[in-house]
């Protein structure tokens, strides 16, 4: 599918807009607004909305045809939407879910417009700048490393906190040791990025993305192995790695306290557990349907846990958040949408992978899961779920595409 240059402007822009490499923020105890001020962030909100908009115009059509493709994950859309019916504070509720569907509009744009070699590329760019600009003004403007007592010296760059640019780099460094693996022509740039994003997520001293991107490298050498093997071995190999990860699990269960005391935790996971034991009886007080979308920790129901956890905005865990916020149809819903997007890119591997950019939906998949241990990054309007859709999405597109061209020959 050819794609003229200025759509392609554009689409670079949504991206860099998605991305926030456009709204540069200093260290969070410095500032709290963007580098030009809150107005800036409204005025490229209102930018990707009207450009969102021309293209639903101009490819009516593809926008259908994607979402009629894809039932799981528009259904999960549905409960979000239906959701404000019982929403604890739907003006909350209503902020947050303009931002989701401006997220499942540029994802089914770049599904239809875009297969998943092209779009790989598309999305160095955006992570390209933010790296490159993170690295700039960390080291030669004031105010972009954090000075805090309890984060001094930590690299912010353009994103404002240390964990959300570790976590930014995880994707970039991923997407860049991919393309550079793949042979891509200007393979030393793609090299040199990823080396970027390596660094900054050292100087950011996230110890999550680090433990991403060596998963990352690992699994390499697997993937490609998975790919020559016949069918029977296949097999054999997924559910040895799988008994291996619950070895793994068990084992780091049982000697808990002395690994994760080498990441300069505690085992409570820096107060993480506790709350979680109070996100979980909050949630079995409304089990099927939740507290509505982004409606729970604004609300009174919210108030006894922010009392005690006042630094809690969040569960500080995706799939807790979830079940929070949508209940056991919405958590179910997004469980069986997963699982289909892990079918279709383990078959990906399997049946179409020549390069290591053919891995990366499955690697992308590891990143939103160790993230969202930690961290509550599902169904947000944010990079984490534009990625999530964007692929589960496009595989599908491609899934039909591939049947509809073994039907005609």
């Amino acid at each position: 599918m050819k794609v003229k240059l200025t759509e392609k402007i554009l689409t670079i822009l949504l991206l860099l807009i998605a991305v926030g490499a456009l709204t540069i923020h200093p260290a969070q105890e410095v500032s709290m607004s963007t580098l030009g001020g809150d107005k800036l962030d409204t005025l490229f909100n209102i930018v990707s909305y009207l450009i969102l908009f021309y293209f639903i115009i101009l490819y009516w059509k593809g926008f259908i045809f994607v979402i009629t493709r894809s039932p799981l994950q528009f259904f999960l859309l549905a409960i979000v939407i239906f959701s404000l019916l019982w929403s604890e504070d739907l003006s909350s509720s209503l902020t947050y879910l303009r931002g989701l569907i401006r997220i499942y509009f540029l994802a089914i744009y770049l599904a239809m417009r875009y297969p998943l070699k092209e779009q790989i590329k598309l999305i160095a760019w955006a992570l390209g700048v933010a790296a490159s600009l993170s690295m700039l003004f960390s080291a030669f403007v004031p105010g972009y490393i954090h000075e805090s007592p309890e984060l001094l010296g930590m690299w912010s760059g353009i994103y404002g906190h240390k964990n959300e640019l570790g976590y930014m780099m995880a994707w970039s460094a991923g997407v860049f040791l991919h393309l550079a693996l793949s042979g891509h022509r200007y393979r030393w740039l793609m090299w040199a990025l990823c080396g970027i994003s390596i660094c900054l997520i050292i100087l950011s001293r996230s110890t999550t993305s680090l433990t991403i991107l060596l998963t990352m490298i690992l699994l390499l050498p697997f993937y490609r192995s998975l790919k020559k093997t016949n069918y029977k071995l296949q097999v054999i190999m997924i559910t040895s790695t799988l008994m291996l990860l619950m070895i793994s699990s068990i084992l780091l269960l049982n000697n808990a306290e002395a690994v994760v005391g080498t990441s300069g935790k505690d085992l409570t996971f820096n107060g993480r557990s506790d709350l979680w034991e109070l996100v979980i009886s909050k949630i079995l007080e409304r089990p099927w349907l939740g507290y509505g979308f982004s409606g729970f920790w604004t609300s009174n129901a919210a108030s006894k846990l922010r009392a005690t956890y006042d630094w809690a905005s969040n569960a500080h865990n995706g799939f807790l958040e979830l079940l929070l916020e949508l209940g056991f149809l919405g958590f179910l819903t997004f469980a069986a949408g997963f699982v289909r997007f892990f079918v279709m890119a383990l078959t990906r591997i399997i049946s179409v992978a020549k390069k290591p950019e053919d891995y990366w939906p499955m690697q992308m998949l590891l990143i939103i899961v160790i993230v969202n241990f930690s961290e509550a990054r599902l169904l947000t309007p944010s990079w984490n779920w534009l990625m999530y859709v964007t692929t589960s999405l496009s595989l599908t597109v491609e899934y039909q595409r591939n049947r509809k061209n073994i039907l005609v020959n």
